[in-house]
């Protein structure tokens, strides 16, 4: 094993990382029946069984709805208090600051493992 040090044992950071990969292998395992897709088989009633009388909508309904133009947009619309926030404004707050370490970290500790993997 290519991990060893002098002394014949494994360093505490491989042991480490293996222990974590390990639980990370179990839970996928553990967890395999929950993620997988469950399909209920229940038996079909009769068509001519139905309880319920038939269903007719009371909301008028001729009219379709007309799609948005630029013609039609109202003149204010939702805006969040982000949206009203300068770009400096915006890297003040936690939330931006949050938001971009969940999508940079995970790179970075790719980037350590592989290289404690050499």
């Amino acid at each position: 094993f290519f991990f060893r040090t002098q002394h014949g044992s494994l360093p505490r950071r491989v042991l480490s990382l293996l222990l974590w990969m390990f639980r990370a292998l179990l839970l996928l395992l553990l967890a395999q029946d929950a993620l997988s897709l469950q399909i209920a088989v229940r038996p079909l009633a009769p068509a001519t069984l139905s309880r319920s009388p038939a269903v007719h909508a009371q909301f008028g309904g001729g009219e379709k709805p007309k799609g948005l133009s630029r013609d039609s947009e109202p003149e204010e619309f939702f805006k969040t208090n982000m949206d009203a926030m300068s770009d400096e404004e915006k890297l003040k707050s936690p939330v931006v600051w949050i938001g971009l370490s969940i999508l940079v970290l995970p790179f970075i500790a790719g980037v350590i493992a592989l290289e404690f993997s050499k």
